[in-house]
């Protein structure tokens, strides 16, 4: 099953190209990358150079998330908890 907008917070997030649109921290907006790791409140994003951002789940507002079917905009705070039980949970 492919990853798309209508089942997002279904599936794992990490490998995927994600862009902070809004966030509460001003240094955070326009922060894109791949998503290297994922914890239960923070999600980690590698940027073009390598570098590696640590950024709270509650902190980003709108996150920009490119699927294999197009762009979708998840809010930070639903993707709180651990990825493994937001999995189970929502499937």
């Amino acid at each position: 099953m492919s990853v798309t907008a209508e089942n997002i917070l279904s599936h794992e997030i990490t490998g995927l190209a994600v862009k902070v649109v809004e966030s509460t921290d001003p240094t955070l907006r326009g922060l894109s990358g791949v998503v290297a790791f994922e914890t239960k409140n923070m999600i980690s994003i590698r940027d073009s150079s390598s570098r590696i951002f640590q950024v709270a789940k509650k902190a980003a507002s709108k996150i920009q998330v490119q699927t294999d079917a197009g762009v979708c905009f998840i809010s930070g705070s639903s993707l709180i908890g651990k990825p493994e039980d937001r999995i189970s949970r929502l499937s």
